[in-house]
């Protein structure tokens, strides 16, 4: 099968909680789509900062900046050296929300997000996770398993972020090869998860498999609107909190 067919979708919905309060959203999704990869990232900015949704953003663009132009590098290191891994990543994230701050004239803590992403190169990927949230990889039969559950920390309703001082040693690191069993994944920040993951048994629901089947097979358009109507009509009436979604399907899928 081609290489060239990579398809990603990424859609983010303000909480209700957040509506009500008028603040903006502070979850933020992004993707990108080459001729020989993709990758895919969510971030999820602390509540309780007023500037989070700006870090969120910056984490963002880091991750898929990272994970597209130092893909091969990235790969050897996770396999040969995590700690290294974590450390590269953890520069590079830190890098761009000093800039960030900057901008701002704010301070680090002010932009205090999760993250989540995936890249996908030839038969191989890397994952890597900081926080709460899911990632899911689905199999070219369509079954879904959980890559990275929540990490919600040592006490209930908190988690880890990128600006904390122990974040480098609780980033989590996926990498391996496997050419044609691989569908794609699913990441979510934790208002999502409200839908698509259940929390009691540590699954994925079952629309997961049913939306990367879309993005698959439905033009950009239409997947966009489909992500769109199930923000407003289904996550956000799950969850008071800020919903993210993220869809990459890999040239394997189908």
């Amino acid at each position: 099968m081609s290489l060239f067919t990579y398809k990603v979708a990424g859609a983010c919905a303000t909480g209700r909680s957040h509506i009500a309060a008028q603040i903006p959203c502070q979850d933020a999704v992004g993707f990108v789509r080459k001729r020989d990869m993709a990758a895919v990232a969510v971030a999820d900015g602390a509540g309780s900062r007023a500037q989070s949704q700006f870090g969120a953003e910056a984490v963002v663009r880091a991750a898929l900046r990272m994970l597209t132009g130092d893909f091969d590098e990235l790969y050897e290191l996770c396999a040969r050296d995590p700690e290294a891994a974590r450390a590269f990543i953890h520069e590079k994230l830190m890098r761009a929300l000093k800039r960030q701050a900057n901008r701002l004239e704010c301070g680090l803590d002010a932009l205090a997000s999760t993250l989540l992403c995936v890249a996908h190169k030839g038969d191989s990927y890397v994952a890597v996770h900081l926080g709460d949230g899911v990632i899911v990889r689905v199999e070219n039969d369509g079954v879904a398993h959980i890559l990275s559950h929540p990490d919600n920390g040592e006490y209930a309703n908190t988690t880890y972020f990128v600006t904390d001082s122990t974040a480098q040693s609780k980033i989590r690191l996926y990498h391996g090869t496997e050419p044609p069993r691989l569908a794609g994944f699913a990441l979510m920040s934790d208002g999502c998860a409200e839908s698509l993951y259940d929390k009691r048994a540590g699954t994925p629901g079952a629309a997961v498999s049913k939306l990367l089947g879309w993005t698959r097979d439905k033009r950009r358009s239409v997947i966009a609107s489909i992500l769109a109507d199930n923000m407003a009509q289904n996550f956000t009436k799950r969850s008071a909190d800020d919903c993210a979604l993220a869809l990459l399907s890999t040239p394997h899928a189908g």
